[in-house]
């Protein structure tokens, strides 16, 4: 079996599973008017019935299953098609150059 096609973590240099993680903040806000819980709400208030949805903070990354390394990572490559193999590898890959220079 060829292991050019498994993805190796540089930390601790296994063969293993990845799992790609995005992390977001956000404010959910409700306009409260004077008859009723909101403009989307009628009796109660409904948390997913929001009137605005504002992103303020987010962080993507791939995460080793083994060891928990974590490497950057931008779930948009490629124009919002999709990332592809070759193109983990070298966040893997460029990630952990780039950290070695920070150690040194």
């Amino acid at each position: 079996m060829e292991t050019s096609n498994y993805l190796i973590c540089p930390t601790c240099t296994t063969n293993t599973n990845f799992m790609g993680k995005y992390e977001a903040t956000y404010i959910y806000s409700y306009i409260i008017d004077s008859n009723s819980p909101g403009r989307k709400n009628d009796d109660f208030l409904y948390p997913f019935l929001y009137d605005k949805r504002e992103l303020t903070n987010h962080k993507q990354y791939l995460e080793c299953c083994t060891c928990g390394a974590k490497y950057d990572l931008n779930f948009n490559i490629g124009n919002n098609k999709g990332i592809t193999y070759n193109e983990l590898k070298d966040i893997i890959n460029s990630d952990l150059a780039a950290n070695e220079i920070v150690k040194s």
